[in-house]
């Protein structure tokens, strides 16, 4: 297939991009700032989705940009960022060709969580701008999908992405901490935890679905299986890095949730346990920072 991936000069889409180049597809790879290393035989294309312009010819789309609070704390520029450049780019693939979309939305489109186990059916209650601007681009797809039913398209709600270079999870900067000889403080210790996938597991995901996809708009969350005690999770970050624990746990704040999988089993995604997905988490992150060190 011909396959366009956006944002792929950042952790997810360089990820999705380099799995898709080396299952043999032609990966059209977009970015808007930094040129993405590491991406196979994909060719590069650097573009801002808002002022996108006419794309070659397409089968696939797999848009994984957005603006995050982290890097864009300007409400309504990260709001039109996420939006309009999702409109824009749905709309220049699918005049391209493509029929195939995978869009990479957020948990965060739930906002304020009550519920002990998180479906699909979950309320969204009062999210914030990034969750807003997430299940707005859901609303696109779903839109589009609606207008031409040969389009096969999936939303995939993430949770916390993790690998070597992630950042602005929990996992990944508790990870931070740990290897900087800080200690972790986290509330809740003993709640159960599955709010996290691999980015090489998501990457494997979008491509399976890009190659094989099912009829309609679909949304699933994603996340792990076997969920651990929030304690048990953190400890696996100490061990895996050599360290002691020297965590700290309170009772402060909302209780944590779970992640339901049924919805994107059903799509044939096949979870790693979360255990695998943190032990991974640490032996990726060693290993960047063991080739980066000086010698």
């Amino acid at each position: 297939m011909r396959v366009l991936v956006t944002g792929a000069g950042g952790f997810v889409g360089r990820a999705v991009a380099r799995r898709l180049a080396r299952e043999g597809h032609r990966v059209l790879a977009l970015y808007r700032k930094t040129p993405p290393r590491d991406v196979g035989d994909a060719e590069l294309l650097q573009a801002d989705l808002l002022t996108l312009g006419p794309l070659p010819p397409l089968d696939a789309l797999a848009h994984c940009a957005a603006e995050v609070p982290a890097f864009c704390p300007d409400p309504e520029r990260l709001y039109r960022g996420n939006v309009e450049g999702t409109r824009a780019v749905f709309d220049a693939a699918h005049r391209a060709g493509a029929r195939r979309i995978v869009y990479l939305s957020s948990m965060s489109i739930y906002g304020a969580i009550a519920d002990k186990v998180v479906t699909e059916a979950t309320p969204s209650t009062d999210p914030d701008v990034y969750g807003r601007s997430k299940l707005e681009g859901e609303k696109l797809l779903a839109a589009l999908s609606a207008l031409d039913p040969a389009v096969a398209a999936l939303a995939i709600r993430l949770p916390g992405v993790v690998g070597a270079g992630g950042r602005n999870n929990f996992l990944s900067n508790a990870l931070a901490r740990v290897l900087a000889g800080e200690a972790v403080a986290g509330n809740h210790a003993d709640r159960p935890f599955n709010n996290v996938v691999h980015v090489e597991d998501l990457a494997g995901f979008v491509a399976q679905f890009l190659a094989a996809p099912r009829a309609g708009c679909h949304v699933a969350n994603i996340a792990a299986r076997d969920a651990m005690a929030v304690r048990a999770v953190v400890a696996l970050l100490y061990a895996g890095a050599g360290r002691p624990d020297t965590s700290s746990w309170g009772t402060a704040g909302k209780q944590p949730f779970t992640i339901a999988l049924d919805r994107v089993m059903a799509l044939g995604y096949r979870p790693a346990t979360v255990r695998d997905s943190v032990e991974r988490l640490v032996r990726d992150e060693m290993a960047a920072r063991a080739t980066s060190s000086p010698r």
